[in-house]
């Protein structure tokens, strides 16, 4: 009976490890996978502004406009991202209103 017992808890315990590793990599696949989206919305934005074709304070839009950028979807919904996302510039570091 015990043998039944603790055999039974160490599959619990191993399915219970497993869930939480798999959850874990899934998550840390989403942030890598945005990490990416927004790293190249900074290039594009960082780009745009060094080439005097964008403001300190521009939306998306901006850089599709200028041919920065292609249409940029959401990587988990894949939605469109919304055009009217502000971008700000200063101090050489781009910020994106998420």
């Amino acid at each position: 009976m015990v043998k039944k017992i603790s055999s039974f808890l160490i599959i619990i315990i191993f399915i219970t490890v497993s869930i939480l590793t798999v959850f874990k990599m899934n998550k840390n696949h989403e942030n890598k996978l945005y990490n990416v989206l927004y790293s190249e919305i900074k290039y594009a934005a960082n780009t745009c502004y060094l080439e005097k074709k964008c403001n300190n304070e521009f939306t998306l839009q901006t850089l599709y406009d200028n041919n920065y950028l292609n249409t940029e979807y959401d990587p988990i919904t894949k939605e469109e991202l919304n055009k009217d996302l502000k971008i700000t510039i200063k101090d050489d570091e781009v910020n994106i209103e998420k």
